[in-house]
């Protein structure tokens, strides 16, 4: 993570009253504010919620007000995110310069009486209380915004810029992620992880958080789990097969099994989609157990494409998800899998072709509908 105040890991006595994160790769400032919530929830001795304030529909002064009102008594630290929405490409241009304000000329979102306030705040902070900003998406390290952040005290006020890493970077940063979980990752599982994710930080992270889970006893990972469990994650847009499984709709899952094949789909990429599903609800199961993430957390990490506007889709997916979640027992998905490994060994030992393949994945799909509707299998796992 860049930035020499945040760099080490953050501690009470080097917290600063102040932050800005900018950039694309605004899952830094997520971690940042993960490691934060979590270093005062422990100084307050339990839970700490964050104040968040969205600058589409507050003000500063309202940031400020809300910065300087105490915390309660059972809180030492209060702390706010403030995040600024992300410029439409209409309003992107060059270095820097100033936009109206509404109330005397600047920044976008920083009008001159604003940075006033904003500047009285800092030379004279409340303790015990950190500001931190977020302004997502292409934003220059010129431009008149950051540059004004970068204009307060260094004592009180740190500047990060969000850059997306390089693949050597980025590899590191998974490296770090599979130790953290007690696991290790090959180079070919690695350079195959990028080959699927590209630059994206924050699904490099939840990959290789999920695979630990995927993986199970197994302290390694490698290329061959990547494929098993990642590799069928984009190969069809529609998810088709995943609402059939959600729903454990086996008449349905037959149909666009039927339809892959006929397509000429490769029978590793159908494996890799279903156990993709499962290794998505055996990693929900588990973040639910551990009380690391809610419910809203998990689901947009799993379906980080649909997004709250489509109220109907979201509420749709969201129910039939952890309709999934809740409705398989943790030892049944894992024989669930097991089933699902042998059926890969199966595949490679025996060259099924066609109708077989085709009829081994029917017959997978009939264990799963069983267990999630009835919790009974027609099988030993």
């Amino acid at each position: 993570m860049a930035g020499p105040a945040i760099q080490g890991g953050l501690r009470p006595e080097t917290l600063l009253p102040g932050y800005l994160f900018f950039g694309e790769e605004d899952y830094i400032a997520e971690e940042f504010l993960a490691e934060l919530e979590g270093l005062l929830a422990g100084q307050a001795g339990g839970e700490f919620h964050l104040t968040r304030l969205g600058l589409d529909e507050a003000k500063w002064r309202d940031v400020v007000d809300a910065a300087r009102t105490a915390p309660f008594l059972f809180e030492p630290w209060r702390a706010l995110l403030v995040r600024v929405p992300e410029r439409k490409p209409s309003e992107r241009g060059g270095g820097g310069g100033g936009a109206e304000g509404g109330e005397g000329r600047g920044p976008k979102f920083l009008p001159a009486l604003d940075q006033k306030i904003l500047k009285e705040y800092f030379a004279d902070p409340p303790s015990r209380t950190v500001v931190v900003i977020v302004r997502p998406g292409s934003v220059r390290r010129d431009d008149a915004f950051v540059r004004f952040f970068q204009s307060l005290p260094k004592s009180a006020f740190s500047v990060v810029e969000m850059k997306r890493l390089t693949e050597y970077r980025l590899m590191l940063r998974a490296d770090e992620k599979a130790r953290s979980l007690g696991k290790s990752l090959t180079d070919g599982a690695k350079k195959r992880l990028f080959e699927l994710l590209g630059q994206d930080l924050r699904l490099m992270m939840n990959e290789v958080e999920k695979l630990a889970v995927f993986v199970g006893e197994k302290k390694g990972i490698d290329e061959g789990d990547v494929d098993l469990a990642t590799a069928g994650q984009r190969s069809f847009q529609a998810y088709d097969l995943d609402d059939a499984l959600a729903a454990a709709d086996f008449a349905r899952g037959v149909a666009i099994l039927g339809d892959l094949f006929a397509e000429g789909e490769r029978s590793e990429v159908i494996l890799g989609r279903l156990a993709g599903f499962l290794r998505d609800v055996l990693a929900a199961q588990a973040w639910l157990r551990e009380k690391s993430r809610t419910k809203d957390e998990i689901f947009q990490s799993v379906f980080p494409y649909i997004s709250r506007n489509y109220a109907d889709l979201y509420r749709r997916k969201y129910e039939n998800f952890f309709g999934t979640v809740e409705g398989l027992a943790p030892a049944e998905l894992n024989a669930l899998l097991r089933k699902l490994r042998q059926l890969d060994r199966t595949l490679k030992t025996t060259g099924s072709k066609d109708a077989g393949e085709k009829v081994l994945f029917e017959a997978f799909l009939r264990e799963y509908c069983l267990a999630r509707k009835k919790r009974t299998l027609i099988s030993p796992l």
